[in-house]
């Protein structure tokens, strides 16, 4: 086999059963069924009212990781298992389905969610490579998702906490005193914005999880929490391109500073 053909590789993405022009993700399906993962034993689903769907996991790994997308991410659209990328290598026909695709934009990236040992093999890493490299060819990015960086604290934690409000309704007044609240000055913290928004702690952090007030999710969550209308904190994926790009810029300067 040739190195041309060595390095072919395509994408096969479900049909949708609805006519469209194109294949924005936003309106693939999944190109399988969720299935239980044998070592993991673990099958599930989380509910994602943004997106008005449920999330099916395959394992723990995958439920945590859909947690932190839904409270976290602020992603146009993101799907479970989204294509599947057909390649060779080694002389072998090889098919690679992604745990997931995040979309920001034109920034399209499609994650594999491993435990840290599997993803720390010389075996995984070499595999994953090499999938990396055709999957940029197609135009998209490739982030392998460790558990370790998906239950790192106190992220997590946070996460659990305002997911417990995805469904609170949050009225036209309620939204009117927080933006008042909010007008005059960065950030406030926590216990401030209730009491001079005369609003409850649980509608603030539903605007936190729908993305119209932000907190810093890398400190404990609790009334002395600063809230902002601008992203605060350390931007860590999944988060916007820009807020990464602009985190590491600012870092930069401190470091020239010095």
């Amino acid at each position: 086999m040739s190195l041309d053909e060595q390095r072919h590789s395509k994408l096969r993405f479900a049909a949708c059963s609805e006519p469209r022009e194109s294949t924005y993700p936003v309106r693939l399906q999944r190109v399988r069924q969720p299935v239980s993962r044998s070592k993991s034993g673990v099958q599930g689903k989380v509910a994602d009212v943004f997106q008005g769907c449920s999330r099916h996991a395959e394992s723990q790994n995958e439920m945590k990781a859909f947690q932190v997308l839904i409270a976290t991410a602020r992603a146009d659209t993101w799907l479970e298992q989204p294509f599947v990328l057909e390649y060779h290598r080694e002389g072998a026909r090889h098919r690679y389905t992604p745990d997931i695709l995040v979309i920001w934009g034109p920034h399209q990236t499609a994650v594999e969610v491993k435990e840290d040992s599997e993803a720390d093999s010389a075996e995984n890493q070499a595999r994953f490579a090499f999938i990396s490299e055709l999957l940029a060819e197609h135009g998209y990015h490739f982030r392998l998702w460790r558990k370790s960086e998906i239950c790192a604290e106190p992220r997590l934690t946070n996460v659990h906490l305002i997911l417990r409000y995805r469904c609170v309704t949050v009225g036209a007044a309620e939204h009117e005193r927080i933006r008042r609240a909010l007008c005059t000055v960065p950030e406030i913290t926590l216990r401030t914005l209730c009491q001079a928004s005369e609003t409850s702690i649980q509608t603030v952090l539903h605007l936190v999880l729908e993305g119209t007030l932000h907190i810093d999710c890398w400190e404990p969550l609790g009334l002395d929490s600063k809230v902002s209308i601008r992203p605060i904190g350390r931007a860590v994926w999944p988060c916007p391109p820009s807020l990464i790009f602009q985190n590491h810029s600012e870092e930069a300067k401190c470091h020239a500073m010095r």
